[in-house]
């Protein structure tokens, strides 16, 4: 009997009635977001599986007949999506949401001259402040918050941060960030004068203190339209020794202390207050002593928020305690990737959230791509039904085998 998943909230519950979900990122208001353009288009059907009624203004390439009737087939509901190609369509669509009376709302801030905020369910300013890295210090409590400098570029060299190396350095942004490509991670004089050079331009860097993580979590919130904020789970994520995001490990038991649940909901509190509702993730570190930082604030969905709102439903109807979230590639095509998706799908060892025929983009030599949750008894499972996967041609990212990442 095919399953039916449902997430234990949809987004159109989360946001509220009459907008319409636009994550597309704005072209040239996205330097530190991959430009890989599959993987920005990726970034517009993440959250088809968990949208509910809410209409979605995504990538043709990630709502394909073939791709719906995947995810038809894996028990979901279907999504609404509104279906562009290229910029000029982007705009058609959004202007006719506008017509019907709908506003927008974004996972991805626009650029600053785009200042109309009664055509959004936020006011651009304030999702741009609030996704700030230089601006952490506003929203975590103290005695979670890591060490850390705000500065020109050019003050990198005079820091004492720099002399205990390793350090960690980012931009300081109101350009949407993710995924690792606004962060470096210097362990040697050199690596401190290459993030120099990368991020001589912007206006102020991060210089933070080098954690030592035992685990890296990501603890997803949702403020619903009315202000009520609600914790969603949190989930281990697969970062390599770069800061690049490749999914995450999702397990029966909540891995984060009672205490940064506690934390994180006066950051959403604080979020709320500035006038933000809908879908935050916060990126906290239990430090090898115990410890607990939280070190990267996403007033959005993140890679992880929609299968957290799955969770329950998966294992409720497949029995396994483990998922691992993984974005997947295969060369052989996006037909062979869809045809070994339900091979999978039949062993009970995926189940896939969003795929990517790259034809649609006009790059049918690109590998095809999709995004969904490895099932297993524990990670070692998983890890063989990773082996698996790569016997059926879908090729898993992960640490060490793929300079690509996926970002949300």
């Amino acid at each position: 009997m095919k399953p039916r998943l449902f997430p234990v909230r949809s987004l159109d519950a989360i946001y509220g009635e009459k907008l319409a979900f636009c994550p597309r990122p704005t072209p040239g208001f996205c330097h530190w977001l991959p430009q890989d353009p599959l993987t920005l288009e990726m970034l517009t059907g993440g959250m088809l599986t968990v949208s509910g009624s809410m209409p979605v203004v995504c990538a043709a390439s990630v709502a394909t007949p073939a791709g719906l009737q995947l995810l038809r087939d894996a028990g979901f509901p279907e999504p609404r999506t509104l279906l562009y190609k290229n910029n000029a369509e982007h705009e058609r669509l959004c202007a006719i949401l506008l017509d019907r009376g709908f506003r927008l709302a974004l996972q991805h801030a626009p650029c600053p001259a785009e200042r109309n905020s009664e055509k959004y369910w936020i006011d651009p300013d304030v999702l741009r402040l609030l996704n700030n890295k230089g601006r952490l210090s506003d929203f975590v409590d103290p005695p979670y918050l890591p060490e850390r400098r705000v500065m020109p570029p050019a003050q990198l060299g005079r820091s004492p941060f720099i002399r205990n190396l390793p350090v960690v350095i980012k931009v300081a942004t109101c350009e949407t960030t993710g995924g690792g490509r606004d962060i470096r991670i210097c362990r040697t004089p050199k690596e401190v004068r290459k993030a120099w050079n990368d991020f001589r331009h912007c206006s102020q860097i991060v210089v933070e203190a080098f954690l030592s993580i035992r685990r890296n979590l990501c603890l997803n919130y949702a403020i619903a339209e009315k202000g009520e904020i609600t914790y969603l789970g949190s989930s281990e994520q697969i970062v390599d020794q770069r800061g690049i995001y490749f999914g995450n490990w999702l397990e029966t038991t909540d891995p984060a202390p009672a205490a940064a649940i506690d934390a994180g909901k006066r950051i959403a509190k604080k979020g709320r207050d500035m006038g933000y509702h809908g879908c935050v993730g916060m990126d906290m570190a239990i430090l090898k002593d115990g410890g607990i930082r939280i070190y990267d604030l996403n007033f959005r969905l993140n890679g992880s928020t929609p299968a957290l709102l799955l969770a329950s439903e998966i294992r409720r109807n497949f029995c396994y305690p483990m998922m691992r979230l993984a974005g997947i590639r295969c060369g052989k095509g996006f037909t062979a990737m869809i045809e070994a998706i339900y091979r999978a799908m039949h062993k009970r060892m995926f189940v896939p959230l969003v795929t990517c025929d790259p034809r649609y983009t006009g790059m049918p030599e690109a590998p095809a791509r999709a995004s969904g949750l490895i099932l297993a008894r524990n990670r070692a499972q998983a890890q063989e039904y990773c082996a698996q996967l790569q016997a059926m041609g879908l090729e898993v990212m992960s640490p060490g085998n793929s300079s690509s990442l996926q970002t949300y």
